[in-house]
């Protein structure tokens, strides 16, 4: 893992998801880059308006890198104009992103929401893994993971790269959980070798959604790190369609890694 971006938003937890991107980064010797997320909306007619609101969220964006301790990690500030996605978009096609790091605290007051537009928009419309960081939690090695999804079938060249250098460099077990759910074909049953090797073990259950599955065992398993899968109809995806997440339908208090399991 070489290339990791962080886009920052305005939320209270930008520093802290800041923070967390460089332990990560730090294990790597991976290159960080860090954009502003936050999109103002004013009058497409007042081209000076929205100039002044650009120059102040880079402002405030570097800002927040020169107040941090960068660990010795490379940092590079990203500017650029148009919206978030097709920036992302650009600097992957320059560097090849590996990952992209978010924090969970939406910029909302209401507690309601676990996943905010913003970050629902990167999940949903990028084919880089996300890593959603919680509010106010510290980077610390995962030790283990609870990899949960409902089909086995790998879809994707680059579907399972991240989870493998994770298990590589921080020796995480994980422990994979087949979800059953109706409608499930045969071969949604069927554990792509990829799959099984990296395997601490395996559980299965029936349960409606893939996070129902994840409440069943989360409490057994005690894993530092939950992993899902992201398809194009998945299970999670479909949960954004609105832009957002309700903490009634996903939640957890633990780091959340969403890989792409797209072809």
């Amino acid at each position: 893992m070489k290339h990791i971006l962080v886009p920052i938003g305005i939320s209270s937890n930008a520093q802290n998801t800041l923070d967390y991107a460089i332990a990560l980064a730090q294990h790597y010797t991976a290159q960080l880059y860090v954009m502003d997320s936050y999109t103002a909306k004013s009058p497409s007619h007042l081209g000076n308006i929205k100039n002044v609101i650009h120059k102040n969220n880079f402002d405030r964006v570097k800002e927040i890198i020169q107040s941090i301790d960068s660990k010795g990690v490379d940092i590079q500030l990203v500017q650029y104009e148009g919206d978030l996605l097709s920036a992302i978009a650009s600097l992957d096609d320059k560097v090849g992103l590996d990952l992209i790091v978010m924090g969970l605290k939406p910029n909302t007051i209401d507690d309601k929401v676990f996943l905010g537009s913003g970050s629902g928009k990167v999940v949903k419309h990028t084919d880089i893994p996300v890593w959603l960081v919680p509010a106010d939690t510290s980077f610390s090695p995962p030790k283990k993971a609870l990899f949960a999804f409902k089909t086995g079938r790998i879809k994707g060249d680059r579907s399972l790269e991240i989870l493998k250098s994770i298990s590589k460099e921080f020796k995480t077990a994980i422990q994979l959980l087949l979800v059953k759910t109706p409608g499930n074909k045969r071969e949604d049953l069927q554990i792509d070798h990829e799959i099984v090797e990296l395997s601490d073990g395996m559980l299965s259950t029936e349960n409606a959604t893939v996070y129902q599955g994840v409440l069943e065992y989360f409490q057994t398993v005690e894993p530092d790190l939950l992993t899902v899968f992201a398809r194009k109809r998945g299970f999670f995806e479909k949960l954004i369609e609105s832009g957002s997440i309700a903490k009634k339908d996903f939640y957890t208090t633990k780091p959340l890694l969403v890989l792409k399991n797209r072809a």
